[in-house]
């Protein structure tokens, strides 16, 4: 379960760090990357916890302000920024 925590917390820092910047956040890719581990064997009840705490911050900004497959120009444009 070792490497759950560690991918856990490898997702957290991520997500808290580009939620502020929500237009380089692929959304989808997020939420895959986060209901891919809630779909593991075995987690542990904070393991879980902490996993949906993460699907809850990144419902919490509209979806509308996430990068797309559409807009895949401007967000390469703002990482050569960054």
């Amino acid at each position: 379960m070792n490497r759950i925590n560690i991918e856990i917390g490898q997702l957290e820092k991520a997500v808290s760090a580009l939620i502020s910047h929500p237009r380089l956040v692929r959304r989808d890719y997020w939420i895959a990357q986060v209901e891919n581990l809630l779909e593991e064997r075995g987690i542990l009840a904070s393991d879980r916890q902490r996993l949906d705490t993460l699907l809850d911050l990144l419902s919490k900004i509209p979806a509308h302000r996430f990068a797309t497959a559409s807009n895949d120009e401007l967000v390469s444009s703002l990482e050569t920024v960054y």
